[in-house]
């Protein structure tokens, strides 16, 4: 049986997407497979084949290929990949309870899931979740590999980048009130585009690149982080608050990080406590901010940090997986 990743570089230039293609990389490197970019032609021929009466997971599971899918959202429905030879990996999970079953049967045919997010993975667990399940953690690619000797030029005290939350936002406000010579880095939606700014007014570009992006981040002193599931987001993710990659580029980037989130089993897992308490108020946040800016990163503890969680770490993972589901990859 041969192993492949099914990809969709070759259409889909979402900006989220440079993220998974970078871990399909490291997947294709480590593990000496390939990648399969025939979703398009399965969609027409999944509607071709049904108008004439063909079952089309009969028909696309006997392709004797097993495929890794790198599945952005979870589904609640059946489609093409709900079939016996693809193995799915769901990246953002936001399902209610509610909605475990026709999660279910939107994979019901696959040999089992991959799923990222410890919080979610205990979720399903809890509700009995029928199918086999991992938890394979998101990572960054090794390709941002640090050392205790790295160090980055840092010429911001903070670079908002990405979504905010409103909390600490707020906090922004009052600290850059109380300290004049605070320069911090923002962006701001202009005609459909987001361009950023810093508090001085001096305009950077609309950063519309992963070297860009990180290179911005580079050069910040303190970055924030916080879950999705909190401060407004709790609607959009059904509540769940996964620890997203932001989180470990902006330890890469040899950023101080300022946090607010709700603790959960990812947030143990990716040992957020270890970096910032979870802002709640704003003297907490004045206080981390004034030491963030006086001292230094511990780079050498990054380090350490950042080896558990590089991509070639879940190459790693996922070769363990398939040994124990007897898979054997050519």
């Amino acid at each position: 049986m041969k192993f492949q990743i099914k990809t969709k570089r070759n259409r889909e230039n979402w900006p989220s997407f440079d993220l998974v293609y970078e871990w399909e990389n490291i997947f294709v490197s480590n593990l000496n497979i390939s990648y399969c970019d025939n979703t398009k032609t399965e969609e027409f021929l999944n509607k071709v084949i049904g108008k004439i009466g063909i079952n089309p997971l009969t028909y696309f599971s006997s392709n004797k290929n097993l495929f890794l899918l790198l599945e952005m959202t979870s589904r609640l429905r059946n489609s093409i990949h709900n079939r016996k030879n693809v193995i799915p990996l769901i990246i953002d999970f936001y399902i209610s309870k509610s909605e475990i079953r026709n999660f279910y049967k939107a994979y019901l045919h696959c040999p089992f899931l991959l799923v990222s997010s410890f919080e979610a993975y205990c979720f399903l667990k809890e509700n009995n979740f029928p199918k086999q399940i991992y938890h394979f953690p998101l990572s960054l690619s090794d390709k941002y590999k640090v050392t205790k000797q790295s160090r980055f030029d840092k010429n911001y005290d903070l670079v908002m980048f990405g979504r905010q939350n409103s909390v600490l936002t707020e906090f922004v406000k009052e600290y850059s009130e109380k300290h004049p010579d605070f320069i911090y880095v923002y962006r701001k939606l202009e005609n459909g585009i987001f361009n950023y700014y810093t508090s001085t007014q001096q305009y950077l570009g609309n950063i519309d690149n992963r070297e860009e992006y990180l290179n911005l981040i580079q050069q910040s002193k303190v970055a924030f982080y916080s879950t999705p599931g909190i401060d407004g987001g709790e609607k959009r993710t059904k509540g769940f608050n996964q620890v997203t990659p932001r989180f470990l580029e902006s330890i890469a980037c040899g950023c101080h990080i300022i946090a607010r989130y709700k603790e959960n089993p990812d947030t143990e897992f990716y040992e957020l406590e270890k970096f910032s308490i979870s802002i709640n108020t704003y003297e907490e946040f004045e206080k981390a901010m004034d030491k963030a800016l006086s001292s230094p990163v511990n780079m050498e503890m990054y380090a350490d940090y950042l080896g558990k969680h590089y991509t070639s770490k879940r190459a790693e993972l996922l070769k363990k997986i398939l040994e124990k589901e007897n898979i054997r990859i050519d």
